[in-house]
């Protein structure tokens, strides 16, 4: 169903954008975020920043309000943090235009939001920034971001892109709310949540741009395992989100989901090839020296996707809610 479009959006000069950031223990890092949000707006704008806590059992609502937030409390959960979930419920209730996505582990340029107004002024529905590599983490947090960020940083062409991930991305609030907003249903929700409704927006003719300038640091959590779990996740619902929306930057062979099952294993060394290529392409050669790390990432990939692909082609949308789990 549609989200709920109760609010009125405020014009004129001085109009609101609404920041949403949803956390689950967060309470170290927050006011970092909250505090550099705040410095990033355009001096034409005023600013609501939503903060959605997602059962947090730690200090992350009393940082979030001391900080300047609004919080929107979820409270406790059998299943854990849903930030599929979180997100759609803070939107219903946003008063700004546009709404804007960031996640908790992303500190915004100084320049990050007056690039996207810019942008949704240009005529852009969607607007997706880019993710890049702060200072300070550890080797194996840098190279669980360069799995991860080929695509989205700040030294890739901008323009139009099929889809756009969570972590940095915008949207114009009326066009966000008619759709059927992010999938809060596992094992989309906690990997491709975005995909239905930035189709949605495509099939009715919207614009998703990527702006590069348009900058947040992104800091990746550490560990070997850490790495093969998420990227394990990303490949698990791979197939069940992007063969319904072709939402995908290489839509077709989505089509074929038992042929990608079948090439799931060749596809990690392709793959681990296009990411050292992209880096590469891009003047960063770190990536390299991380290959072997790389390539059990990109197998971690292909072996959820061939249990998700496997999964979906057997009960389609009649499939249990799961979560992907790397053990």
């Amino acid at each position: 169903m549609p989200l709920s479009l109760d609010a009125d959006l405020p014009t004129g000069p001085s109009q609101m954008v609404s920041v949403i950031i949803p956390a689950r223990n967060e309470a170290l890092a927050i006011a970092a975020v909250i505090q550099a949000v705040q410095a990033s707006c355009p001096r034409d704008r005023s600013l609501e920043i939503i903060v959605v806590d997602d059962g947090s059992t730690d200090s992350t609502v009393a940082t979030a309000k001391a900080a300047g937030a609004r919080v929107l409390e979820l409270g406790q959960s059998e299943n854990g943090g849903n930030p599929a979930r979180a997100r759609n419920r803070a939107a219903a209730i946003a008063q700004g235009d546009p709404i804007v996505f960031l996640d908790a582990d992303c500190t915004p340029d100084s320049e990050w939001l007056q690039r996207i107004v810019s942008a949704h002024e240009a005529g852009a529905t969607v607007v997706g920034g880019a993710l890049d590599l702060p200072s300070g983490l550890s080797w194996m947090a840098r190279c669980d971001y360069y799995c991860g960020w080929y695509h989205v940083h700040s030294r890739r062409r901008g323009g139009e892109v099929p889809n756009h991930p969570p972590g940095n991305l915008s949207v114009r609030t009326e066009e966000f709310r008619r759709t059927g907003g992010f999938t809060e249903q596992q094992p989309v929700a906690y990997a491709h949540e975005e995909l239905a409704w930035q189709a949605e927006i495509q099939r009715r003719g919207g614009r998703i741009v990527f702006e590069p300038r348009a900058v947040v640091y992104h800091h990746n959590r550490p560990g070997f395992r850490n790495l093969l779990r998420r990227n394990y996740r990303w490949g698990f619902s791979a197939i069940e989100s992007k063969a319904p929306t072709g939402a995908a930057r290489l839509p077709r062979i989505y089509r074929y989901p038992a042929l990608l099952v079948a090439a799931s294993l060749p596809l990690a060394f392709g793959s681990t090839a296009y990411i050292l290529y992209c880096w590469v392409r891009a003047g960063v050669l770190e990536p390299v020296l991380m290959s072997p790390a790389v390539l059990a990432a990109r197998l971690a990939y292909s072996a959820g996707l061939a249990a998700g692909g496997i999964r979906w082609m057997r009960f389609g949308t009649a499939a249990a809610e799961t979560r992907a789990q790397w053990e």
